[in-house]
């Protein structure tokens, strides 16, 4: 018979054992733990296998990106430089179109001209349409432009001494006598008076010497490095200091005249009754000739001088186009024989 552990014989060899029973190890929780870390490890490889196949297939993905990307802006320039090649095409094929249609160009007598497209400005023509020289009359187009932009057409003036002292060609004005801006306009566009064009100067700055300098400081707005103006009506100088102008600086003015609607009423007018202050009439005809024997023309200037020679700044349209033609330095017979053969022919396309 054995006798029983006591309570506290029990305790101390139960802590005795304890030890011992850590120290044996489970081989199936080791082989459980092993089998996880090598599941995880095969994993770990497998996403970073899979990481470098993502990179792999990004880097593939961009050089594709890349090459399309090279090919797009190599259509796009194909396309342009078929777009231009269509443009030069029709532009030929217009040019060839529009020979055949208006023919040979007129031989001219004129020593400079110019034809100019008036929508656009697109040079039509040309002849020693950028040698300086006199233009005459056809200086005063600037003047009525400078006079339209002022505005207020219906003031009157009253006619000063001053604005009587000038060469012919005169209307005869008075000193004293009142006219609108208007009727002075009319009758310096229609018959070319200079004593009206120094009117006009003299009310729009104080003085015909103010007067020319806004007539320059306009040119050099506009860009028209070949004119220089010393008056408002085209009359050679009384000092050295000579006026010249160009065919292609004209047309910049006549240009711009052209889009006045003042000016365009009044170019276009064959005749102008003017009214004296007395009551008196006086019929002014247009001095272009041009005007009176073509339909199609609707306008401008005429102008003369000994340095200037005959010139004309012809307007005209048919079948919705319109041009300005320039010729200076012309003959008497010429000038109207050219400006309507440039003007006619020009307006056949």
């Amino acid at each position: 018979m054995s006798l029983p552990f006591p309570k506290s014989a029990r305790l101390a060899l139960a802590l005795a054992l304890l030890p011992l029973t850590g120290c044996f190890e489970d081989p199936q929780r080791e082989e459980r733990l092993k089998w996880r870390e090598e599941e995880v490890n095969a994993k770990s490889a497998d996403i970073i296998r899979r990481e470098m196949e993502i990179a792999k297939e990004k880097q593939v993905l961009e050089g594709l990106r890349l090459d399309l990307v090279a090919k797009e802006k190599s259509v796009e320039m194909l396309q342009k430089q078929l777009a231009e090649e269509l443009e030069k095409t029709r532009r030929v094929r217009r040019e060839i179109e529009i020979k055949e249609l208006r023919g040979p160009i007129p031989q001219i007598s004129a020593g400079r001209a110019i034809i100019i497209d008036a929508a656009s400005g697109e040079t039509l023509f040309e002849k020693e349409a950028d040698k300086r020289g006199a233009i005459a009359s056809t200086t005063k187009l600037l003047t009525a432009l400078l006079v339209v932009e002022a505005g207020d057409l219906d003031k009157e003036i009253i006619v000063e001494h001053s604005d009587t002292q000038c060469a012919p060609v005169r209307l005869g004005l008075k000193a004293g006598e009142k006219y609108t801006r208007r009727q002075l306009l009319t009758a310096v566009l229609v018959k070319s008076s200079n004593d009206i064009a120094q009117v006009l100067a003299r009310d729009n700055a104080g003085s015909v010497e103010a007067f020319v300098a806004k007539m320059n400081a306009r040119c050099v707005e506009l860009g028209l490095q070949d004119s220089h103006y010393v008056n408002p009506h085209g009359l050679p100088s009384t000092n050295d200091d000579e006026p010249y102008s160009t065919a292609r600086d004209l047309a910049v003015i006549a240009k711009l005249c052209d889009q006045q609607p003042e000016i365009r009423k009044i170019v276009k007018m064959q005749s102008y009754t003017f009214k004296w202050p007395n009551g008196r009439v006086t019929e002014l005809s247009n001095t272009n000739r041009v005007l009176r024997n073509a339909s199609y023309c609707d306008g401008m200037k005429t102008g003369y001088t000994n340095a200037a020679g005959y010139c004309l700044v012809a307007s005209g349209e048919r079948n919705g186009r319109r041009r300005i033609v320039i010729v200076l330095n012309d003959t008497e017979a010429g000038v109207w024989r050219d400006a309507q053969a440039l003007l006619d022919w020009a307006l056949k396309a």
